[in-house]
């Protein structure tokens, strides 16, 4: 939701401007409306809104001046002129300082609301961009922490620091009134995905109990969050980032933890379990072997472990696999994943153990004579549905395949694992929006099934050499030269 400062030194245009942002539902939000200049101005200097809608000619400070005195003190915000006159010099003047629109007197309501949804687009494009730059810097620590998170905070730091992940059940939330905080407390908020936000809190004290009682409060909103321990150095807020991401999806290890606080991973337990289902498979103790996998939630629960634990778990049994040269060949779709991998690969801990014990306990296979023709109709889906969230177990029961063979017919057909051939048509997807629509990049990475702006970030680096916003500039550029 974006704060709005409305100013207008006639009453009723306030209201015409107030009618037309509450037609809107909750994408904007009113912090002030006034009919003074000055108590506008005041306002927005101490809360920095995202756009000012304000009129031209006022008493004793004029819309221009308000611009101009705003732009004096740094502020990064949106202007929207709205006056009665239409004379060419006061829109140029208007324009030239920076002004993003122009609507007279009284409003036309469909022009009007066109006009905030171009705002609207704007606004979440710049903050996607903005707040994707902040988090990246602060995550990989690419300049100094302490001046980036000062920038972005109004007061003086508090001493203690601590991180909260939140994924929302649906993109249209109010991120400002989701935690009930105590005492001397201050926190920046980084948009990341249609549905997620990243807060950074700065007190004086813990707030681990009051953020959960917050998050629990509101589950009709709240899909599911991670909470970072708070630490009293700020050097450490790059691992207070990860460690809440990582608790964030912790659900997959059990779908009723949907708010949980990090807590170290346990890899020595997880390895010993890892060795004896290895041994079990080795032994072609199937019975044993089964019972381990399929119990490998049952194993979690009862030791608090989580999505970090899962990860490692897979890993250690990706290395048995590297190392069983004798059916190498047959681990099609065995990779070392980290656990937002893990969480993209399978649904949940249930799934990734049934794809365990169904790959590593594969012996002879009954190949229907139209498993072929069932895979085109698998591949012809996926193609139509890649902005959808899909998983190869679910997608080989549907189309009746044996899944260690829908791997091997993945690799046979397409040269790639079921993973990699996703994430390489996802991104040749973005990539062609990226070239030939004005769509922002945030509606991109949404339009081809990414929900997380930094994982489509990380994974659009990786195999294009450069982030989206650098890709479509270079498109753009070498456009123009061909043009």
């Amino acid at each position: 939701m974006y704060r709005v400062v409305i100013v207008d030194d006639e009453p009723w245009a306030l209201i015409g401007i107030r009618k037309l942002i509450e037609r809107n539902g909750n994408r904007f939000k009113i912090i002030c409306e006034t009919t003074e200049p000055a108590t506008a101005l005041k306002v927005i200097c101490e809360e920095s809104p995202d756009v000012v809608f304000t009129d031209i000619r006022m008493p004793d400070m004029t819309g221009i001046d308000l611009m101009q005195r705003t732009r004096a003190k740094g502020l990064d915000v949106d202007f929207i002129v709205i006056s009665g006159f239409a004379e060419f010099s006061y829109v140029q003047h208007a324009l030239q300082e920076g002004a993003m629109d122009y609507q007279l007197k009284p409003l036309d309501m469909e022009k009007a609301e066109a006009m905030l949804d171009k705002i609207y687009r704007r606004l979440e494009n710049k903050r996607s961009t903005s707040d994707l730059s902040c988090y990246i810097s602060l995550l990989e620590e690419y300049e100094d922490n302490q001046l980036l998170l000062n920038a972005r905070l109004r007061r003086n730091p508090y001493k203690r620091y601590q991180v909260v992940t939140v994924y929302f059940k649906s993109a249209e939330y109010d991120e400002m009134v989701l935690l009930d905080l105590a005492g001397k407390v201050q926190l920046s908020t980084l948009k990341l995905g249609p549905k997620k936000c990243v807060f950074i809190i700065n007190s004086e004290e813990d707030q681990s109990e009051l953020i959960y009682k917050s998050l629990t409060s509101k589950e009709n909103v709240v899909d599911r969050a991670g909470i970072s321990v708070s630490n009293d150095t700020i050097e450490h807020v790059s691992m207070l980032l990860k460690t809440s991401d990582i608790a964030s999806h912790n659900c997959f290890v059990d779908h009723s933890k949907r708010i949980s606080q990090y807590s170290k991973g346990k890899n020595s337990l997880v390895k010993k379990y890892a060795e004896e289902m290895m041994k079990a498979l080795e032994r072609v103790q199937y019975k044993s072997a089964k019972e381990m996998t399929l119990g490998i939630k049952d194993f979690f629960n009862t030791n608090g472990l989580g999505i970090e634990d899962a990860a490692f778990l897979w890993n250690e049994i990706v290395m048995y696999t590297s190392q069983d040269r004798e059916n190498k060949n047959r681990h099609l779709d065995f990779e070392f994943l980290d656990y937002s991998e893990i969480k993209e690969k399978f649904m949940n801990l249930e799934m990734l153990g049934e794809y365990v014990y169904e790959q590593l306990s594969y012996q002879e296979r009954d190949q229907l004579g139209d498993a072929n023709n069932k895979f085109k109709e698998l591949l012809q889906y996926t193609n139509k549905h890649y902005n959808e969230e899909l998983f190869l177990k679910d997608l080989s029961t549907k189309f009746f395949i044996n899944l260690s063979y829908c791997c091997e017919l993945f690799k046979k057909v397409t040269g790639m694992t079921f993973s990699q051939y996703m994430t390489d048509l996802r991104l040749k997807k973005a990539a062609e929006l990226l070239q030939n629509s004005n769509l922002s990049i945030a509606d991109v990475c949404k339009n081809v099934g990414y929900s997380d702006y930094f994982y489509f970030n990380k994974v659009f680096k990786k195999n294009f050499g450069c982030t989206p916003s650098k890709y479509r500039k270079s498109s753009g550029d070498m456009n123009a030269l061909n043009s």
